[in-house]
């Protein structure tokens, strides 16, 4: 979207800008942090040091790509970026010839990663990056920020092969982190990815026909808020683009997106307005990555603070899995906690025992908590065996999740019973007693547990 500024009022009968109040920058942050946000990255946000000075990398490269093929600067040029010297380039060398030429400018030397992709990259609550550049550098900040992450890779190409350049069926269901290249990604070989302005308009077209476009990726978007972040776009293309984005159905749910970019032009942000999308224009993309990332560090910083310092309840993320334990278990619980966090499912426990401290309405919490969760998880163990008849404040939690799981649509497993050592279980009563139970298996929580609460908590969020 693009970002409006608070100085420059939306002119009458022209279009109309957003203003990133701290009430907009709250919504947008609880959205990444539900991982309901999808960035775009485009060209704005590719810059390097250059002499000490921030560059442009798409300039860069092509000034680098016009020295290496001989290609002159056209007088009264403005902008001189590598779309503008391959065009040119493409009028004297056969195309196999201009994608080398590009890729060993784009690939060959060791470039920095730039540190609006390495933002974006750091806010972990995000799973899918979409970029329009055609470089490996979204990838590359991902990998960097999310050391021992597997990414699923996907790249797009005209009358490509659906399975190969749509998003797998499992983004449907959450915990899958993936980098999408829309216009493909640099390579020796002709028609991997888009070299000039006249393939990306096929790719434009492409990603409007029903036969070959990414319909699972639409339909991810769907549900989603898209941050476009400097994308550059040209009128033509960005309304392509948005037509593209939105499944090429003018009567389909609009996706809610933000348009970020100081370059937007006047006939695509009215077409951006009538898309009901948020167009940003007061601040860079740049500092717009910066700045949401800050901010979500800030509030996740937050919640961590709550935990270690005892000052508050550690916060509770929409749609978060619920883990009930008697205290005794409260070590096992914290290594499936943070199992169940590398797979990207936000979970809530009470690491301060909220019951214990009668200063806080600690009631009120955790029963709000329960209800507005995705699952409820009772851990059932020895421990709690031993504690059957004793007053514990986890009975009560119990009690609260079977009435909140009368309220749960139809379908909705919302109690799922976890078993982490060899107790029978012959103290649970009903309504735990009569559902299915997972046992952990050797010690660590099995991967169908895990794919059944990714696909729930992503089918509630999107209900909700």
């Amino acid at each position: 979207m693009v970002v409006m500024s608070a100085s420059l009022p939306a002119q009458i009968g022209g279009p109309s800008f957003l203003e990133m109040t701290e009430r907009e920058w709250d919504k947008l942050v609880d959205l990444a942090q539900d991982g309901c946000v999808v960035p775009v990255v485009g060209p704005e946000l590719l810059v390097a040091p250059e002499n000490g000075v921030p560059t442009p990398l798409y300039e860069t490269w092509g000034s680098m790509l016009a020295a290496q093929t001989g290609i002159a600067r056209p007088e009264g040029a403005r902008r001189w970026t590598i779309y503008d010297v391959a065009n040119l380039l493409s009028q004297r060398e056969h195309a196999g010839d201009v994608a080398c030429d590009i890729n060993d400018i784009v690939r060959r030397p060791p470039w920095p990663t730039p540190e609006p992709l390495l933002n974006l990259a750091r806010i972990r609550d995000l799973s899918l990056y979409i970029t329009t550049t055609v470089d490996h550098l979204m990838m590359q900040a991902v990998s960097e920020a999310r050391q021992g992450t597997k990414v699923e890779q996907i790249r797009f190409i005209p009358r490509g092969e659906k399975k190969a350049i749509d998003l797998p069926n499992s983004f449907l269901f959450g915990g899958v982190t993936g980098v999408y290249w829309l216009f493909g990604e640099s390579c020796r070989t002709d028609g991997t990815f888009a070299k000039t302005e006249d393939d990306l308009i096929e790719y434009s077209w492409s990603l409007l026909d029903k036969q070959y476009a990414p319909e699972t990726l639409y339909r991810y978007l769907q549900k989603e808020t898209v941050l476009l972040l400097g994308c550059s776009l040209p009128d033509w293309l960005g309304r392509f683009f948005i037509h593209a984005l939105n499944g090429g159905d003018r009567y389909q749910e609009i996706i809610k997106i933000y348009y970020v970019s100081l370059n937007c032009e006047s006939g695509l942000a009215e077409f951006l307005n009538r898309r009901k999308a948020k167009v940003v224009n007061s601040i860079s993309p740049v500092e717009f990555a910066e700045q949401l990332y800050r901010r979500w560090q800030a509030r996740s910083r937050r919640s961590e603070a709550g935990v270690e310092g005892g000052a508050e309840a550690p916060e509770f993320k929409r749609g978060a899995v619920f883990l009930s334990y008697a205290s005794e278990d409260r070590a096992a619980v914290r290594a499936i906690r943070d199992e169940l966090e590398a797979s990207n499912i936000d979970t809530w426990l009470d690491e301060r025992k909220l019951s214990e401290d009668p200063g806080n309405k600690y009631e009120e919490t955790i029963r709000e908590n329960i209800r507005e969760a995705s699952f409820f998880v009772p851990i059932i163990s020895r421990a709690l065996e031993r504690a059957a008849n004793e007053p514990r404040f986890v009975w009560r939690e119990w009690r609260m999740a079977a009435h909140a799981a009368m309220e749960q649509p139809p379908g909705h497993n919302y109690l799922k019973p976890l078993v982490i050592d060899d107790t029978p279980g012959g103290f649970v009563e009903p309504p735990y007693r009569e559902l299915h139970w997972t046992r952990l298996r050797d010690g660590r929580v099995p991967p169908e547990f895990i794919e059944a609460l990714s696909r729930g908590i992503r089918n509630v969020r999107r209900a909700r």
